[in-house]
């Protein structure tokens, strides 16, 4: 016991590991702290990340949003509609039009300089895609749309009536492009029903602005047959407001501003416009109907379906005639013949089968134009005129003593308008076209050489 002090002979090496000890725990205890702390800032980082990226909303967003980029929808009922009055001179179902924009518009994060306009209901940029059968933003962007700007993206045709106008008001830096679909009609549809609505464009603001002057007089109007939105395929981002729904309705108007902080993140620079390398003719309505019967039933149809068109309403009376190519491939042309009431249904096709057999619109012209309503189509003749071993067509207008000549010389479908006008009969005879009652002579022949129908005497 000795002093009374407790002693052992381990008590030094006690005192050591012990020391070693607090000095392991501290270095272990700054690892640990450090890494804490690592973890919390990287933590931090993700969270402020997720809540900015939150302010923008999913890629594919449903109005009010906002989407991706930013872009949100609201009410627009303190803007004032602008009439249009500068024809764009679009006469076409399924047609696009450029448009140069009178300043520079920034849509999803990209500055643009002109746009393309389609007769169906909507705008692009940098992309020229007349596709006619809307397709809803809920899923995805739509393929080949590019970047898209759809007040009422719809089945139109400006064959006959309706106009794509544009207009320009306010002095610079305030700006407004307007592009106004006026008494457009749906293809196929009731001529005397027709929808107006337009688009503005803001100049410093980037803002959209849709108006809807009348659209409750289609039958599926109001948006029970189109789409309202807008997208960037590029950039995978969309906004829609609806989709085959009756959503709008006369005066109403829906405002698109663009964000003030826009996600930095989209955008694209030096885009140019990409038009189509090929664009196929739109087999829609009757004509994709026909092709259905055909595909199901074969040529035997034709029968079936000419009482089908007679007895429809409107009317259609029908003419026809198979050709056979040297490869053994059938093809059909077809003339549908309208009434005084109904000119657009004056029609000629041309149905072809492609690489796998399936039949596919070639040629579609329609004789009625704004000028003219040619309604006295008749079908005089289908025999080889040309001489290249594939029968031509010829038709002639007893309302105006036009004839016409349509072949498929080197498999390219041309409609030719014989010189002359005759108001008398027209046949062929060995292989002359001959009218009589022409200006220049009793009795008018023209033959094929090679390129062109030429007179002869």
């Amino acid at each position: 016991m000795g002093n009374g002090r407790f002693s052992s002979p381990l008590a030094p090496h006690s005192a050591l590991r012990y020391t070693l000890l607090m000095r392991t725990d501290a270095k272990f205890l700054l690892v640990v702290g450090t890494s804490l702390l690592m973890f919390s800032i990287i933590g931090l980082f993700f969270v402020i990340r997720q809540d900015a990226r939150a302010e923008f909303g999913p890629a594919i967003a449903l109005c009010p949003g906002p989407d991706l980029y930013g872009y949100t929808c609201t009410g627009g009922d303190g803007f004032a509609a602008i009439d249009a009055t500068q024809d764009t001179g679009l006469y076409a179902d399924d047609g696009i039009v450029t448009l140069a924009l009178p300043f520079v518009f920034t849509f999803y994060g990209t500055d643009y300089t002109e746009l393309q306009a389609s007769s169906n209901g909507n705008l692009q940029f940098g992309n020229g895609n007349a596709w006619y059968l809307n397709s809803c933003l809920t899923d995805a962007p739509v393929p080949d749309m590019g970047d898209m700007i759809a007040p009422y993206w719809d089945d139109f045709d400006l064959t006959l009536t309706g106009f794509l106008e544009t207009e320009v008001v306010g002095e610079e830096p305030n700006r407004i492009f307007v592009v106004e679909w006026d008494d457009v009609v749906r293809y196929d549809g009731d001529p005397e029903a027709s929808v107006t609505f337009s688009v503005q464009l803001f100049e410093g603001s980037n803002d959209i602005l849709f108006l809807y002057e009348d659209v409750s007089s289609l039958v599926e109007g109001n948006g029970r047959s189109a789409t309202i939105g807008l997208q960037s395929a590029a950039q995978g981002v969309a906004l829609q407001y609806s989709c085959d729904q009756a959503s709008v309705s006369d005066s109403r108007r829906l405002h698109i501003p663009h964000p003030e902080e826009a996600n930095t993140d989209l955008g694209r620079e030096n885009v140019l416009y990409r038009p189509q390398e090929t664009v196929e003719l739109s087999a829609k309505g009757e004509i994709g109907e026909l092709i259905t019967a055909l595909e199901q039933r074969g040529p035997t149809i034709m029968t079936a379906m000419q009482k089908q068109w007679l007895n429809q309403q409107p009317q259609r009376m029908s003419d026809w005639v198979w050709l056979e190519d040297e490869n053994g491939r059938s093809h059909l042309i077809l003339l549908w013949q309208g009434t005084q009431n109904r000119p657009d249904l004056s029609q000629l096709i041309l149905l072809s089968p492609d690489e796998s057999g399936s039949l596919t619109l070639q040629f579609n012209h329609h004789f009625a134009s704004r000028e003219t309503n040619l309604t006295d189509i008749e079908w005089v003749d289908a025999v080889d005129v040309t001489g290249d071993g594939l029968v031509d067509v010829l038709l002639k207008d007893g309302e105006n003593g036009r004839s016409y000549l349509f072949t498929t010389h080197q498999i390219t479908p041309t409609l030719h308008t014989l010189p002359e006008i005759c108001t008398g009969s027209v046949i062929i005879q060995n292989n002359a076209i001959i009218r009589s009652g022409c200006p220049s002579s009793d009795r008018f022949a023209v033959t094929w050489n090679g390129t062109q129908f030429t007179p002869t005497r």
